[in-house]
C-alpha cells in the first residue's frame, strides 16, 4: 500500500523504532560508535524494499529505477547523490542528516519526496520532477538551499523550516500550493524566474535580508501576512496572472517595493469586502511608500486607506445620521478632493456642481428678478440662450462669491438652491486649497 502524506506525518510523531538490521555482518562501527553501512549493501536493501535505519553511509549514489518505497530513518549520509533516477513509490528521509546532498540530472519521484524533521547541509536539488508532495517542514537547512529547474506537481511544504543561509529558488514550476509559512531564513530569499500556479504562502515567515522575486510569475495568493521582513522586498519585477492576489495583514515590513498598478484590484481582503483588514494593509503600504519618499504613491495608498475606512463603518437606517454622514463623506471628501490627495477632483466636482445648478436656474428663470432689457441676449428672458446664460452667471456667482451678492436676485424657493450652492462652493474651495497646498508642499 502506498504511504500517504497523512501516514507520513503520523510516522514523524511516532516513537523511534529499533532496526532489525543492527549488528548485521555487512556493517561496521566507526570511531564514534555509529554503524557504517556500505553503499552496495544499502542499494541491495533498498531494491528489496527494506528501510535503512540508524547507520552512517558514505558515497551513496542512487540512479536507475526503484520500484519499492525508499525509507531512511535516523541515517547520516555523506556525499549522497541522486541522478537519472526514477522512484515509483514514496521516498522519505526521517530525522536524517544529509551532508552536501545532490539531486540532479532529471530524477523523477512519482509518489513524493520528504525530508521532514531532517538536517540538510548545503543541499542542491536540481532538475527534479516530483509528482506527489515535497516536504521540507521542520527541517534544518545549514548554509544555502538551492532548488533549481524543478517541477513540483504536488504540494510543497516548508512549514517551520529553519535556513541558516540563503534560500534560492530558480527556474522552478509549482503546480500546487507552495506552503512556506513560518520559515526562518537567516540570510535572504531569492525567487528567480519561477512559476507559481497555486498559492504562495509566506505567512509568518522571517527573512533577515532581502526577499526578491524578479521575473517570477504568480497566479494565486502571494501571502506575506505576519511576515517579518527586515530588508527590502522586491516585488516590482514579478509577473501577475489573472488570479494573482496580495495579502499583507499585520506584516512587519517597511521597505516593500511594489507599484500601485500592481495592487489595484488585487488585495485579497478588499476583493473579499473585508474593508477593515484592507484598511490596515493599505496603511502598511502607505508607510512603506512614505519611507521610500514615493509621495505620489503614498497619496494613492492613503486614498485607498480612507475609502476602506469609510466602507468598514457600520451604517443603517436605524441611525439615519450614519447614512447621511456616509453620503457626505463619499460626496465631499472622496469625490470632492480624494481625501486631500487630488485637487483635480475638487475642480471636477466644482464644474459638475456649477453645471447642475445652471440647469436648475435655467428651468426656474421666472423666479429671478431681471429688469426689462437686462437679459444677456435680445428678447425675453425665457429664450433658451437667456435661460442658459442667466443660469450660468448666477451659478458661477453663487459658487465663487457666496449668497451675499444674490440676496435679492430671486424669489421663493429658488433661494434655497442659491444657499445650497453657496455652501457647496465654500466647502469645495476649502477642500481644493487643502489638496493643492498638500501637493505643493510635498
Amino acid at each position: 500500500m502506498d504511504t500517504t502524506e497523512s501516514e507520513l506525518e503520523s510516522m514523524d510523531a511516532s516513537s523511534e523504532v529499533v532496526s532489525e538490521e543492527r549488528g548485521a555482518p555487512d556493517t561496521r562501527h566507526d570511531h564514534a560508535g555509529t554503524e557504517t553501512m556500505s553503499a552496495a549493501t544499502v542499494l541491495e536493501r533498498l531494491r528489496l524494499g527494506q528501510s535503512i535505519e540508524r547507520v552512517r553511509i558514505n558515497d551513496l549514489q542512487l540512479k536507475g529505477e526503484f520500484t519499492q518505497p525508499i525509507r531512511f530513518q535516523q541515517v547520516s549520509l555523506s556525499n549522497f547523490t541522486v541522478k537519472n533516477a526514477t522512484f515509483a513509490e514514496l521516498v522519505t528521509f526521517e530525522r536524517c542528516t544529509l551532508d552536501r546532498p545532490k539531486f540532479q540530472r532529471r530524477s523523477h519521484f512519482e509518489k513524493g519526496l520528504s525530508f521532514a524533521n531532517s538536517t540538510l547541509i548545503r543541499p542542491e536539488l536540481r532538475r527534479l520532477t516530483v509528482n506527489g508532495f515535497l516536504r521540507l517542514d521542520n527541517t534544518k537547512l545549514k548554509s544555502r538551499l538551492l532548488l533549481e529547474a524543478c517541477v513540483i506537481n504536488g504540494k510543497i511544504k516548508f512549514w517551520d523550516a529553519h535556513c541558516s543561509g540563503w534560500m534560492e529558488l530558480k527556474d522552478c514550476e509549482f503546480f500546487d500550493e507552495f506552503d512556506g509559512r513560518s520559515v526562518c531564513i537567516e540570510e535572504g530569499l531569492v525567487i528567480s524566474r519561477c512559476k507559481f500556479h497555486g498559492n504562495a504562502l509566506f505567512r509568518g515567515t522571517t527573512v533577515h535580508k532581502k526577499l526578491q522575486a524578479d521575473g517570477s510569475w504568480f497566479n494565486g495568493l502571494l501571502d506575506l501576512s505576519k511576515a517579518k521582513l527586515h530588508d527590502f522586498v522586491y516585488l516590482e519585477g514579478i509577473e501577475q496572472g489573472e488570479g494573482q492576489r496580495f495579502a499583507f495583514t499585520n506584516a512587519l515590513a517597511e521597505r516593500i517595493l511594489v507599484r500601485p498598478e500592481q495592487l489595484k484590484g488585487r488585495l485579497k481582503s478588499e476583493c473579499d469586502e473585508n474593508y477593515a483588514q484592507a484598511m490596515q494593509e493599505y496603511g502598511l503600504i502607505k508607510r512603506a511608500y512614505e519611507g521610500l519618499h514615493r509621495y505620489e504613491d503614498e497619496d494613492w495608498a492613503f486614498y485607498r486607506f480612507k475609502v476602506n475606512q469609510r466602507l468598514s463603518k457600520q451604517r443603517s437606517w436605524g441611525n439615519p445620521w450614519s447614512k447621511v454622514s456616509g453620503f457626505a463623506d463619499w460626496l465631499l471628501l472622496d469625490h470632492g478632493c480624494g481625501y486631500g490627495t487630488n485637487p483635480g477632483r475638487a475642480v471636477r466636482a466644482a464644474l459638475l456642481i456649477i453645471l447642475v445648478f445652471t440647469l436648475i436656474y435655467a428651468l426656474g428663470i421666472e423666479s429671478f428678478h431681471i429688469e426689462p432689457g437686462g437679459a444677456p441676449f435680445d428678447g425675453p428672458k425665457t429664450t433658451v440662450a437667456n435661460r442658459f446664460m442667466v443660469g450660468a452667471l448666477t451659478s458661477v456667482s453663487a459658487f465663487t462669491s457666496g449668497f451675499g451678492d444674490l440676496r435679492e436676485a430671486a424669489k421663493g424657493w429658488m433661494n434655497v438652491a442659491l444657499i445650497a450652492e453657496s455652501l457647496l462652493g465654500t466647502l469645495l474651495w476649502g477642500l481644493f486649497i487643502v489638496a493643492f497646498s498638500r501637493k505643493v508642499i510635498r
